[in-house]
């Protein structure tokens, strides 16, 4: 029971978050470090760090 209880928690927990990310429409991109060719901050003519900050503020 308590392994149920605990998966239904789990899911509900993901399953808010998921409508919290369609609700603020807000495009989610990858890592500077997983492909630095394709930085979007390096696109944008940003560094790397100051793209951490914007998005730890929002």
């Amino acid at each position: 029971m308590t392994f149920l209880l605990t998966l239904l928690v789990l899911a509900l927990c993901l399953s808010l978050m998921a409508v919290g990310l369609l609700l603020t429409k807000k495009a989610l991109r990858r890592g500077c470090s997983i492909n630095p060719d394709e930085c979007a901050c390096l696109k944008e003519g940003k560094s790397p760090q100051e793209c951490d900050k914007d998005t730890a503020k929002s």
